[in-house]
């Protein structure tokens, strides 16, 4: 007589099938049970996205405006900065004791150049003169570069302007206007490749009130702008040099 056991081995036949009142279109549609969120799970979750909006709202500009100096005697400066922020750079100058302040920048965008090749970093040294700075403390290192990379082109002007002076540089400290800073610091770093510790120095932009940014429209357009500029700078920005040896 044949031995059978209790419970045969099962098999994908055996397997159990949904019900029928689950089943539609001959099979091919099948009705499953999900988790969604209560009403009580649904406020906890829209609390959570207004409060990290919030905490990004108040963080978001201190973030981008970040001041952070180190040990340098050479102060460099961005050739765009209006008046007020080439003032607050020669007090910097001055109070840091400072041997050198360097203009950086590229052609001028607004209107015609008022001389032949006349471009962000002469106008900017020649406006520190203007305010009152000794001539003989101000270097200009101009950029060829007009629309695009312009930061990061001015950067590789002031890399190259060290070199052809023989200037015994490793670290200055580099002054821009509000949230610009950090993106500033990090092309700047990325241009000189880890040769040189950059400071970063923000210059408060008095269009707008910083701690307040998103109830001015010039506030709402720098912060949201730069923080948009920054995430590309550090995740996606190759400088053109790089590309180009890339693709051979």
């Amino acid at each position: 007589m044949p031995i059978t056991s209790e419970h045969p081995t099962r098999t994908a036949v055996d397997l159990p099938k949904a019900p029928a009142d689950r089943l539609a279109f001959a099979g091919l549609l099948q009705r499953k049970e999900r988790w969604s969120l209560s009403w009580s799970g649904r406020f906890l979750f829209f609390a959570l996205v207004v409060g990290a909006a919030v905490a990004i709202t108040i963080r978001v500009h201190p973030f981008l405006a970040v001041t952070n100096r180190v040990n340098a005697d050479v102060l460099v400066v961005e050739g765009w900065l209006p008046n007020y922020g080439l003032e607050e750079s020669i007090t910097e100058f001055h109070a840091g004791h400072y041997r050198l302040i360097m203009t950086v920048g590229g052609e001028i965008l607004s209107g015609t150049n008022i001389d032949p090749g006349d471009n962000l970093a002469s106008n900017a040294a020649a406006r520190l003169k203007w305010l009152g700075l000794e001539p003989q403390f101000v270097r200009a290192a101009p950029s060829p570069v007009k629309y695009r990379d312009r930061t990061f082109a001015s950067a590789a002007a002031l890399k190259q302007w060290f070199e052809t002076n023989h200037e015994s540089v490793n670290s200055f400290n580099l002054v821009t206007l509000g949230p610009h800073a950090r993106r500033s610091r990090l092309l700047f770093e990325k241009a000189f490749q880890g040769t040189m510790r950059v400071g970063i120095i923000s210059i408060q932009n008095r269009e707008y009130d910083p701690h307040r940014w998103w109830k001015s429209s010039e506030g709402v357009k720098e912060t949201i702008s730069e923080a948009l500029a920054y995430c590309y700078a550090r995740l996606f920005f190759v400088p053109a040099e790089e590309s180009k040896s890339a693709t051979k």
